[in-house]
């Protein structure tokens, strides 16, 4: 196996790791300590990028999962589905570990925000990779391959 195929492999799984621990320790609850003293708009900054985060947070697994997916080969239709549904029933799975853990909860909300970003991702990256010839995106990604 290759020197680059392990970093890929290893950079994802350190990412699915990050996204556990920090659903594990983030209290929201603590926020509301420091909102009192905060202006409303600083406050609506904040708890909107808290709740973009879903949408960047697995969108980016999703194509931290595609690259791992090119460092064995060109990207294929069934690769781009498979690597959807990874990130996605990651989400799930973060989302069933929020039940046990203290102030959190299990939230429908937080998933369609996580397929949101996984989907917005999908585009990007099918646009980029398959459709677009002159994409910067599209040409890093194959030489990933």
């Amino acid at each position: 196996m290759s020197l680059r195929r392990i970093f890929f492999i290893g950079w994802t799984i350190a990412y699915m790791t990050f996204i556990w621990i920090q659903s594990s320790y983030f209290d929201p609850e603590s926020l509301a300590a420091i909102t009192s003293t905060l202006n409303r708009s600083v406050y609506l900054i904040i708890g909107t990028s808290l709740e973009l985060a879903h949408l960047f947070q697995f969108g980016l697994l999703y194509l931290f999962i595609v690259i791992v997916f090119l460092s064995f080969g060109p990207l294929r239709t069934w690769q781009e589905l498979t690597a959807a549904a990874i990130a996605l029933a990651y989400g799930v799975i973060d989302e069933i570990h929020q039940l046990y853990v203290p102030f959190r909860s299990f939230s429908i909300a937080d998933l369609v925000k996580d397929t949101i970003g996984i989907v917005f991702f999908w585009w990007m990256v099918h646009r980029s990779y398959f459709s677009t010839k002159c994409s910067k995106l599209g040409h890093w990604l194959k030489r990933v391959t």
